[in-house]
């Protein structure tokens, strides 16, 4: 099944008294390097623990290791869907879970408390829901880009002719006649009734975004064109004009490939104004925290609407009692648990949280 953002709440309380074994693997297409590297993971993990004082824990995970070598066997499949590829299984229970998406996640093989996250949450913030919206003179192509994916959606149609049926599966607006047009006159009617289409396409576009959760919504096409779809539009959706040819032609991820330069660079810009704002709540004591002692009390008593995290770990600057990945996996099981949301700041955005810290957070209240 597709990965979807609920999946992450719920792997958040996906734990066991013996532990929880978290695999994740990325195949690279026309190459075994993942299986290997996943196959050294877990050999090491089994070499780790054998290791320790628990010697009956052990026992256990290289037990149960051994009854998921079909499950383990499946997740490194080359015909399997997904280019990275997780893997999450109780060691004294019997649950398993798995997740694919269109994103690498690294190899790693470890036995913690509850699922470990920080792979799949730092891989899926980068694709998190968008819209492409390719607008031309035959119509709006719309397209839904999460996780590595891209999917076509009903398109809306523009055509002049006035004859044969729309095209099944599609929207289809008034078509333009040729008839009582002096011939003079015509293609200033196209463009009048190009414009009268755009903006009635605009309920059908902001419909889907609305029910799709798109953050970003990017309109590519001339500048003419995607302004007046672009002023139709809600602004409950950020709105990005991308003044490009869109090959029809292309497939969705060739048109998700396209635009990614583009999609990054929104999501950079929004991260680094979402640090802002993070930021300057808490300082004039609004809904806003920054500090690890504040958010992680914050974050236990279900405040945190959305936690924000350098990835460098600029937040452990303090010795502390116990180690730095163990606490920043805390702080997002503890965030997602309560339905709150997460986000790892690349090193652009996570500037604006220097001089706090280096985590922040949006509070409920």
């Amino acid at each position: 099944m597709v990965f979807d953002q609920t999946d992450l709440r719920e792997l958040a309380a996906f734990g066991d008294e013996l532990g929880v074994l978290s695999v994740y693997t990325t195949m690279e297409p026309g190459t075994q390097a993942g299986r290997t590297r996943l196959r050294n993971e877990i050999a090491a993990l089994r070499q780790e623990l054998a290791a320790g004082p628990d010697q009956e824990r052990a026992r256990l995970v290289d037990v149960r290791l051994d009854l998921l070598e079909r499950q383990i066997t499946e997740l490194l499949d080359p015909a399997a869907p997904g280019l990275g590829r997780a893997l999450f299984a109780q060691v004294a229970g019997d649950e398993v879970r798995t997740e694919w998406v269109q994103l690498p996640v690294g190899d790693l093989a470890v036995l913690k408390e509850r699922a470990y996250l920080l792979p799949l949450v730092t891989a899926v913030q980068a694709d998190k829901p968008a819209g492409v919206a390719r607008v031309g003179r035959d119509g709006v192509r719309l397209f839904d880009c999460r996780y590595g994916l891209a999917d076509e959606l009903e398109p809306v149609i523009f055509s002049l002719a006035t004859a044969g049926s729309s095209r099944e599966g599609s929207a289809t607006l008034p078509r333009l006649s040729r008839r009582g047009i002096h011939p003079d006159r015509f293609d200033q009617r196209v463009e009048e009734h190009l414009t009268k289409f755009l903006r009635e396409s605009a309920p059908h576009v902001a419909g889907q975004a609305s029910r799709l959760g798109w953050e970003t919504l990017l309109l590519v096409g001339d500048p003419r064109d995607t302004s007046v779809l672009g002023e139709a539009l809600p602004a409950d959706t950020e709105i990005v004009q991308v003044d490009a040819v869109l090959d029809p032609a292309l497939s969705p991820s060739e048109v998700l490939e396209f635009v990614r330069p583009t999609l990054d660079e929104v999501r950079v810009r929004h991260d680094a104004a979402l640090a802002v704002r993070a930021r300057d709540l808490a300082l004039s004591g609004g809904n806003g925290a920054v500090g690890l002692d504040d958010i992680l009390s914050l974050l236990r008593q279900g405040r945190v609407e959305h936690l924000l995290l350098d990835e460098a770990g600029g937040w452990n600057a303090q010795p502390m009692a116990v180690a730095p990945e163990e606490l920043e996996e805390e702080m997002i099981e503890l965030a997602l648990e309560h339905g709150g949301d997460v986000t790892v700041l690349e090193t652009g955005a996570a500037e604006e949280l220097a001089e706090a810290g280096g985590v922040a957070a949006i509070l409920r209240w």
